[in-house]
């Protein structure tokens, strides 16, 4: 039931502001409602529509890109799936500093959220 709440709320960001994502997308790792593929998706998806346009976040389309095509396997690969939130955490905080206003520390926030959840999947069978 959570998750089908955060799902409906991860498609209505779509259209919203970055900052309003990046919570979202924040809130879903701290609360470990990222966990599934689905969700997953729900997430990349949203973030595909949010910076597709914007030059200042280009770096993260691929490492997302990348996280979609493995979610999309349908059996993904754990230490993959580590390997490529972390890539992802480092194209974010490298883009940080580029970010306006409270952006910045969003992004640095979001870029430890991705690094804990990658470290919960590394210690998992």
């Amino acid at each position: 039931m959570t998750q089908r709440i955060m799902a409906n709320q991860h498609s209505q960001t779509a259209g919203s502001s970055a900052a309003t994502l990046l919570d979202a997308t924040v809130a879903a790792f701290d609360q470990g409602q990222a966990a599934s593929p689905q969700e997953g998706m729900s997430l990349i998806t949203d973030w595909f529509s949010s910076i597709k346009n914007n030059h200042l976040t280009g770096d993260l389309m691929a490492p997302l890109t990348q996280l979609r095509d493995e979610l999309q396997t349908g059996a993904p690969d754990n230490q993959r799936l580590t390997q490529l939130l972390n890539e992802l955490a480092d194209k974010t905080e490298q883009t940080a500093p580029k970010a306006e206003g409270d952006m910045q520390s969003g992004l640095q926030t979001l870029a430890t959220a991705l690094r804990n959840f990658a470290g919960q999947l590394s210690t998992t069978v």
